[in-house]
């Protein structure tokens, strides 16, 4: 059996993060076709790049997964000095602005430079990090990259011209993703491929965690980091203003990993239930009135579709073309880019139940016809067959 190889920050069953669950899922996925490595750092947290793993190799749901040291902790304030020099425009500072935001993990660069003619391609997760930076511009033939791009103002460092230049081929999330991209880079060219996840519809045995019975039916839910970066904390915010014009009983349940000093309103009517199993996350959904997703910058959210694949409704921040995008094409949920519309959207699909069933039926069609796995894992191997014939 050939083998591929994933190049990502971090991996594992307990890492918390849209793009590397996104990278695990498809690793194993591929297993069916490949012998599949993970090359990846010692990290378990992305502040400051700790190394939680051990060095090596471990094998995890039939995947061989080389974990890498990390050779710099991150020192913020010098990050953000070396941020605003680079974002200005001077290159001098590249190198080490680089290594600063990490993982810095120089044996998995030269790992794959070694070994890179072993694997029928390499597929590196999300453009920004030190390993797809650098083992990208190593210029492989047989690299493919998975962007997990957005509008957002790191992308337009002019390092990543050269990334997204270098690699042979992209697998692209969505097709806001895809347009996006093409404007930026230019890269209407290179062999790609549209959709690279799919979503595993689950049974029907999952329960509520016994600590959050109390609130069966009666709350909406986000589910991912709890983060600056996620907008959380306009959620925060337009909840909190929602209970006080519109009481009821009704609670926001939030699901995952709270940033250091991330600064929260506190409320009984908001619950924090830190990061959960798999299982528990597939079970808090189902359970809930809808899922929300205030989240400004994304190029696909899987969390969105795990809702769908669960038959509940999506509430959206329309201010970001692929929540926007997915929520109209699935017609599965509303979007608001304000809070009167979150609060206006939010009563809707709370009060109309004919129109919020249909919105759980269309989710869950959009899903099973968009997402399919089989599909996916086909789909994925095509590109990786077209690169392998362009370069015999």
């Amino acid at each position: 059996m050939n083998k591929i190889a994933f190049v990502v920050q971090r991996y594992g069953l307990d890492v918390n993060g849209g793009a590397e669950y996104h990278c695990r899922v498809l690793a194993e996925h591929m297993t069916v076709l490949y012998r599949v490595d993970v090359l990846t750092s010692c990290a378990r947290s992305y502040t400051p790049w700790d190394n939680f793993y051990l060095s090596g190799v471990e094998r995890l749901n039939d995947v061989n997964v080389y974990r890498f040291p990390v050779e710099n902790i991150v020192d913020s304030v010098l990050l953000d000095n070396l941020s605003r020099r680079f974002k200005s425009g001077d290159r001098e500072v590249e190198e080490q602005w680089l290594q600063e935001r990490g993982p810095y993990c120089p044996a998995l660069i030269a790992f794959l430079e070694a070994n890179a003619d072993a694997y029928e391609a390499i597929i590196f997760f999300t453009y920004d990090y030190y390993p797809t930076v650098k083992g990208i511009s190593l210029h492989l033939k047989n690299s493919i990259l998975i962007p997990t791009a957005h509008d957002e103002p790191l992308i337009y460092y002019p390092i990543y011209e050269d990334v997204f230049r270098s690699a042979k081929a992209i697998l692209y999330n969505s097709v806001e993703e895809k347009e996006f991209v093409i404007k930026q880079f230019r890269t209407d060219t290179k062999p790609s491929r549209l959709t690279c996840v799919g979503i595993d519809i689950p049974n029907d045995t999952d329960e509520l965690p016994q600590r959050l019975q109390e609130y069966q039916d009666n709350y909406i839910v986000y589910v991912g980091r709890v983060s600056k970066s996620k907008n959380f904390c306009e959620l925060n915010r337009d909840f909190i203003e929602y209970k006080k014009r519109n009481p009821s009983s009704l609670k926001l349940l939030v699901v995952g990993k709270i940033d250091e000093q991330m600064p929260l309103l506190y409320s009984e009517d908001i619950i924090y239930a830190g990061f959960v199993s798999d299982s528990e996350k597939t079970a808090i959904i189902k359970n809930a009135k809808l899922l929300v997703m205030p989240s400004l910058y994304e190029s696909l959210s899987l969390v969105i579709l795990e809702s769908m694949a669960v038959r509940r409704p999506i509430l959206v921040n329309g201010r970001c073309a692929v929540l926007k995008g997915q929520c109209i094409r699935s017609n599965a949920g509303l979007y608001y880019t304000n809070y009167f519309e979150f609060e206006a959207c939010l009563n809707y699909m709370l009060s109309k139940s004919d129109e919020y069933t249909q919105m759980c039926d269309n989710g869950y069609r959009f899903v099973t016809e968009v997402y399919d796995w089989n599909q996916v894992v086909q789909n994925v191997n095509s590109l990786i067959k077209e690169i392998v014939a362009s370069t015999v």
